[in-house]
C-alpha cells in the first residue's frame, strides 16, 4: 500500500502490534486523498510538496492533522518520504472489524516508504481503546511487523485486559 498520504495508515498496525491483530479500514488506501492548509509549496525542482498551517490530510477513515507536513516524491510522483510536524501532530483512523480507531500524537512524524518504516519522535503516544504505548522515539517496521520503542526517558505500555 504506497499510494499518496495513505501511508500514514500503517499506524494503526502499530497499536495492532502491541495490542492485538487490528488493521487499518483495507478500503481507506483505495479512497481519494483530500489535503487543506494555510499555504501550500509545490517545488518540481526537488519533487517537494510542502504544507503550512493548520494542515489536514484525509484519505476514507483516516485523518492527520499537522502544523507542517512535507513530502518528498519519486520520479513517479508518489511518496517517498513524509514529515509531519505538530503540537502534537494528531493522527487517527478506523480499524477493519469493527474493533474501533487507532490514535497517534508526536511532536513529528516520519514515513519512510523505501522501508515502509513509520517513526514518531517527540512525545510519542500510541492509544487503542484503553491500551496506550507512549515514548519519546517509536519506530514501526510494516514490513517485519514489529516495533521497538526507547529513546529518552522510559517507554510506558498500559494493556487493559478484555471485559467478559
Amino acid at each position: 500500500m504506497r499510494p499518496g498520504l495513505a501511508l500514514f495508515a500503517l499506524l494503526a498496525g502499530v497499536g495492532a502490534c502491541a495490542w492485538l491483530p487490528a488493521w487499518a479500514l483495507k478500503d481507506d488506501a483505495k479512497q481519494p486523498i483530500f489535503i487543506e492548509a494555510d499555504d501550500v509549496e509545490v517545488r518540481e525542482s526537488d519533487s517537494t510538496s510542502v504544507y503550512v498551517g493548520n494542515v489536514q490530510v484525509d484519505q476514507g477513515s483516516m485523518r492527520l492533522l499537522a502544523d507542517h507536513v512535507t513530502v518528498y516524491h519519486r520520479e513517479d510522483r508518489q511518496p517517498r518520504l513524509i514529515i509531519a510536524l505538530g503540537s502534537p501532530a494528531k493522527y487517527k483512523q478506523q480499524l477493519d472489524d469493527d474493533q474501533g480507531e487507532v490514535k497517534a500524537f508526536a511532536k513529528r512524524m516520519e514515513y519512510d516508504a523505501d522501508k515502509d518504516e513509520l517513526t514518531l519522535i517527540g512525545d510519542g503516544l500510541l492509544i487503542q481503546g484503553a491500551d496506550r504505548l507512549a515514548g519519546e522515539r517509536i519506530v514501526y517496521d510494516r514490513a517485519k511487523a514489529q516495533f521497538r520503542a526507547g529513546g529518552s526517558g522510559r517507554v510506558k505500555i498500559t494493556i487493559t485486559p478484555e471485559q467478559e
